[in-house]
């Protein structure tokens, strides 16, 4: 997870669920949640992201 855009790595952090769930993907779908974290444009995009996990 050292590859984690900060921002997604902190909106993980505040939700154990999603981080659990992030965690439980496999490496292909990660990097697809990687990639759409790495575009996002905002904190709340990136919560948007997150929130699909919980």
């Amino acid at each position: 997870m050292n590859d984690l855009p900060i921002g997604l790595t902190m909106a993980l952090a505040e939700n154990e669920q999603a981080m659990r769930r992030f965690a439980a993907l496999s490496d292909e779908a990660r990097a697809q949640v990687v990639a759409q974290a790495a575009q996002a444009a905002s904190r709340d995009e990136m919560q948007a992201i997150v929130r699909h996990f919980a």
